[in-house]
């Protein structure tokens, strides 16, 4: 952080970034913790308290002495493992979407506000809270590395986040940086990162009630409250969902519905002796998924009553504090992972566990910045598929890492470069970098950046050690997937509207697939190379006093030695609208096109072309006064019959009606 940057809030609250605490109910308890950085010392007359870890609020600023504001829009904390930074000082693309966007827009489903996203895909294999994955620029699921609150959130089995069970209402904040960001981040960044705030960070006593519902039988009720205590607080929020779904086979058979709860529990801005800062946060997730399974192994659905369990438990504790003039971040943090598969041919329990530390150091001086980190992790897996069963199995993983982050702003230009060394204890080791420019045209308004680096995927576990021995089993010998990318992109803002266009380029080497034509089917190492190229255009703006605009899209060229990728659209489209015509009354109407895209039909083993379509949606709040809020909102409102992974129906129109308070 430049040191000539100040903290306000126009609140004058407190706002902080937060830590988490994982309790285990085994033999230990486990706390992890992501805390915020606060000086203590005072603009003006105005205490300097807002976030800049986790929780960067929308009635924040950041004061620049002699120069403008910046709004909170303008900063992202995902550009660094301490503190934010502007995003005229990043060289590579980064989108935000505020807490504003989510609550106008309405999508129950993170992976629908994603949809947004430039150069972000999203794929759902049936109703609400089944698999849905997400692909940034054409890389695979297992290549976006997702934070929640600053904890890795992917399973540590498979190296992917699902993101069918997590809902937006909680979220106050969503970050993605896109391009090879391994060298500031590690080996799930491949292909971007998404950072995730929850309102588990703040600090302002505050108490909200909500409920919805309508088609399919859906009902969700939160509960969140804020309590200050002696200086620190204490956040809770629970969270429950139902739905009775639709018939996923398509066969008119039973319906495939599902179910969550959820609860997180933050403290935070505690003080101890010597300075330093802690904070924590826990976090558990409970979903069922009903889905229809192929038992026959024609490689259709069947009419089935089969569920998907899955428990996830997060936990973060972080202490920050200075010595000598540098700032320091210690974390620790913890995911597990547990999976119960009922009413298929083959029961199976996997459990996963991840557990990270690390400490990063920053210290700046005139227009330098210089952040060193030091990071080890060690994920574990186990499957267990009753006495005797083949896939049963104990494995383990573990590296370290050390990593160093370089900026340069003075003026218009900026500099970044950044190192990443990783110490594996089943691979080779390896070394990631990414070094950018930027120079902004401030008589104009522009500002051209460029950015090239690598990135590496190591094998997830089940790459490594299989599933089911009877039809699939895990390759060892599998070497990590590596990339090097380029990004050129240009800024341009104009009148209150921001333009953003970039150009991508992407070849991936050592691809990870599944052969089929092998018995049992097994994971292998790609030969050729693959190669991911694009333009993204991002546009966000407001016609008069009462229209806001937001506006994306990708053009995709994603093949792997000339043949074109499995479930990559070669063009993605978004726009919203928001007028809001009296401060009480907004209506905001989206519409997400996916393109035409191939799969794979298992029936046939053949590939498939995917028809494009396009979900159009309406949300619309009305105040009823400072506290009470009354929402409906309606989902595919053309009633699209689509299909985003082969075989799986998709849901019809739905509309639902809400009515939250906030005290």
């Amino acid at each position: 952080m430049t040191t000539l940057l100040k903290r306000t809030c126009l609140n004058g609250g407190a706002y902080y970034g937060v830590v988490m605490k994982r309790l285990y109910l085994s033999a230990a308890v486990v706390a992890v913790f992501a805390n915020p950085y606060f000086s203590g010392l005072a603009y003006g007359q105005t205490q300097i308290v807002c976030n800049e870890s986790l929780g960067i609020t929308e009635d924040c600023v950041w004061i620049l002495p002699s120069t403008r504001r910046i709004s909170s829009d303008e900063i992202v904390s995902v550009g660094k493992r301490i503190g934010f930074v502007k995003k005229d000082e990043l060289t590579s693309p980064v989108t935000t979407i505020t807490e504003t966007d989510i609550q106008n827009q309405g999508s129950a489903y993170i992976a629908d506000l994603l949809r947004t996203v430039p150069g972000a895909s999203v794929n759902r294999s049936g109703p609400q809270g089944a698999l849905t994955q997400l692909r940034l620029r054409g890389s695979e699921g297992n290549h976006v590395l997702v934070l929640v609150d600053g904890v890795e959130v992917s399973n540590p089995n498979t190296g992917e986040f699902d993101f069918g069970s997590l809902r937006s209402t909680d979220i106050v904040r969503i970050e993605v940086l896109r391009g090879e960001q391994s060298a500031l981040w590690g080996s799930d960044a491949l292909g971007g990162v998404v950072n995730i705030i929850t309102r588990a960070g703040e600090t302002n006593e505050s108490y909200k009630l909500s409920v919805q519902g309508g088609s399919f039988n859906t009902f969700e009720g939160q509960v969140s409250a804020v309590v200050p205590i002696k200086g620190a607080a204490l956040s809770v929020n629970g969270n429950v969902f139902r739905t009775d779904g639709y018939d996923v086979s398509g066969l008119g058979g039973e319906e495939d519905g599902a179910n969550s709860r959820a609860l997180n529990v933050g403290l935070n801005n505690v003080e101890i002796i010597g300075g330093v800062s802690l904070s924590a946060k826990y976090s558990n997730n409970h979903a069922v998924s009903e889905f229809d399974a192929d038992t026959d192994f024609n490689g259709r659905l069947d009419n089935t009553n089969s569920e998907l369990t899955t428990d996830n438990e997060t936990g973060r504790i972080s202490a920050r504090f200075e010595i000598a003039g540098i700032d320091n971040l210690v974390n620790l943090s913890l995911t597990e992972t547990k999976q119960n598969t009922v009413g298929t041919s083959f029961p199976n329990d996997t459990t996963g566990k991840r557990t990270q530390a690390n400490w990063a150091a920053e210290k700046s001086w005139d227009v330098h910045n210089l952040t060193v980190l030091a990071e080890t992790e060690k994920e574990e897996f186990s499957n267990f598929g009753g006495a005797g069963a083949g896939q049963n199995q104990n494995e383990s993983i573990q590296n370290h890492a050390l990593a160093a982050d370089y900026r340069f702003n003075q003026n218009a230009i900026t500099l970044s470069a950044s190192a990443r060394a990783d110490f594996n204890d089943r691979f080779e080791d390896s070394q990631t970098w990414r070094v950018g420019a930027g120079y902004a045209f401030e008589n104009i308004g522009g500002r051209v950046r460029a950015s090239v680096g690598t990135g590496v995927k190591n094998p997830s576990m089940t790459e490594l050690f299989g599933f089911f021995p009877a039809f699939f089993v895990g390759n060892p010998d599998l070497t990590p997937e590596t990339s090097l990318g380029y990004n050129i992109g240009y800024d341009q803002e104009i009148g209150g509207w921001n333009f953003s266009a970039d150009y991508f380029r992407s070849d991936l080497k050592n691809e990870i697939f599944t052969d089929f034509g092998v018995f049992p089917s097994t994971t292998r190492n790609r030969t050729t190379d693959s190669k991911r190229e694009g333009v993204e255009f991002e546009a966000r703006g407001s016609i008069g006093d009462t229209l806001g605009i937001r506006t994306s899209a990708t053009f995709l060229d994603a093949k792997e030695n000339g043949v074109r990728e499995l479930r990559r659209p070669k063009f993605l489209a978004s726009a919203t609208a928001t007028w809001t015509p009296i401060d009480d009354l907004s209506m905001t109407l989206s519409a997400d096109h996916n393109g035409s895209q191939i799969d794979t039909d298992f029936a046939t083993f053949s590939r498939v072309e995917l028809k494009a379509f396009t979900l159009v949606g309406l949300n619309i709040r009305y105040s009823l006064n400072d506290i009470v809020t009354l929402s409906v909102r309606g989902e595919n409102l053309l009633d699209e019959d689509y299909q985003e992974v082969v075989g799986y129906a998709s849901q019809g129109r739905g509309v639902y009606a809400g009515i939250s308070a906030d005290f």
